[in-house]
């Protein structure tokens, strides 16, 4: 598993290699005990309480996916799309950087739903 993840990394055109791991290291960080999985033949996956958020390449576009993403909060304006549940962050084309700080709040609400719904979850089961 852990060649398949660094071989994602590593087949990234040059210019979002340093991107791609920083936004990485802020999701390992994001929580303890995150867990970074290869999942479906293609995808880094970030796992904690649930699925958290998974990274995608498309047409030249670092995609970070938010798997609960239209629960989250979004006050820094970060995330695109209307999809029922899933949202997306797409960093700046290298070399402009949006916000460290903004992202890592945006990290942080994922983190705290993610929590949420699986303290929802064990309350609805132990009924």
């Amino acid at each position: 598993m852990a060649a398949e993840l660094e071989g994602w990394f590593a087949k990234l055109p040059e210019a979002w290699q340093e991107r791609a791991q920083r936004i990485r290291e802020l999701i390992l960080e994001a929580a303890p005990g995150m867990q970074e999985k290869w999942m479906f033949k293609s995808t880094p996956f970030y796992i904690h309480h649930g699925w958290l958020c998974y990274f995608n390449f498309r047409k030249g576009q670092l995609i970070l996916g938010f798997c609960a993403g239209a629960r989250m909060g979004d006050p820094d304006g970060l995330l695109v799309g209307d999809q029922l549940v899933v949202r997306h962050f797409l960093p700046s084309v290298p070399p402009a950087r949006k916000n460290e700080a903004a992202l890592r709040r945006l990290l942080d609400e994922a983190v705290r739903l993610n929590e949420a719904i699986a303290a929802e979850r064990s309350i609805r089961r132990n009924r």
